[in-house]
């Protein structure tokens, strides 16, 4: 009995030492109604939509034709369960080409949602223009039109190689002229260092298996002054913890993130903790932004994946 006593005073001091020990990240406040910026959001996209009739469904029958759905939009996730990201294919965010055409995908109208979100909560600048934008994981290419119509410079990648190439074409038939690299984000490019006012990355850390590594080139990609924008399936957890699916689920999910995990993250690949935002969603997922204030050195290198890398240093 005193033995048991004993052990639960022990556990009761090690939660008490990690509840003083929590960073104090500051949550993302409301600067305009969700409804006034999805407005904006929606307002933003018709600009993507066809002239005409006949050139809507001249644009839709040319994007069926050669991007099939080789797993449905609505139910890919128990078709295609068995299968691997690369495998199959469908269609992303859903999109209006206008006079009532819309290509319906698997993330419906997503892509206005989170921008709304991040719109509202002041983490997204209504106008981009002259702005350099990366967009990470770009799918059929939602997220991108909607940057590119707030008046960025867009550069988009995406590792699956049909999604890149649905993107491209989309662009193409509505003239955005943004750029599409079929690559993982972890096919770094030294090149692209400060090169970007913004990374955007909606619904992608949850899918990569080292998170702390992805967080750190879009940390080095970005100029001082810029930010990062992640959206992320999260876990509930009031701790710093992340749940773990891996390839035995269905969802090709890896790590998802507490609300205090994804701080910790931020600042453990270069963001000062005063600049780092969290909000958690309605819907239970979560939003940060990071403004890279300085250039920063890696803080702990040991472990790293990408030892002696030109990411470890002042960037």
């Amino acid at each position: 009995m005193l033995k048991g006593l004993k052990l639960a005073m022990h556990h009761h001091e090690r939660a008490k030492e990690y509840t003083d020990n929590r960073v104090p990240f500051a949550a993302a406040e409301e600067e305009m109604t969700f409804q006034a910026a999805e407005q904006i959001m929606q307002q933003t996209m018709q600009q993507w939509q066809a002239p005409d009739r006949q050139t809507a469904e001249a644009w839709y029958a040319v994007l069926q034709q050669e991007f099939p759905d080789t797993a449905q939009p609505d139910t890919f996730w128990h078709e295609a369960s068995d299968l691997g990201f690369r495998d199959f294919f469908s269609w992303g965010h859903d999109h209006d080409f206008g006079f009532g055409l819309t290509r319906k995908g698997a993330m419906g109208s997503r892509h206005i949602e989170i921008a709304s979100e991040c719109l509202s909560r002041g983490m997204l600048p209504q106008d981009l223009a002259g702005k350099k934008v990366l967009d990470i994981g770009c799918w059929s290419g939602g997220d991108l039109l909607l940057l590119a119509g707030l008046g960025a410079q867009v550069t988009a990648i995406e590792e699956h190689a049909r999604s890149a190439a649905s993107a491209r074409r989309l662009c193409e038939l509505v003239g955005c002229e943004a750029t599409i690299f079929e690559k993982s984000l972890y096919h770094e490019r030294q090149e692209w260092k400060q090169q970007f006012d913004l990374v955007y990355c909606s619904g992608v850390i949850y899918h990569v298996t080292d998170p702390i590594l992805f967080l750190r080139i879009c940390f080095a990609y970005l100029k001082v002054g810029g930010t990062l924008i992640i959206e992320t399936k999260a876990h509930q957890s009031d701790r710093s913890v992340c749940s773990y699916s891996g390839s035995l689920e269905k969802g090709w999910n890896w790590f998802a993130p507490s609300y205090e995990a994804l701080g910790r993250w931020l600042v453990d690949a270069g963001f000062a903790v005063d600049d780092v935002r969290l909000y958690r969603r309605p819907v239970g997922r979560l939003l940060a932004s990071g403004r890279k204030g300085a250039e920063a050195v890696l803080s702990e290198t040991a472990g790293f994946s990408r030892p002696g890398s030109w990411l470890e240093g002042v960037v």
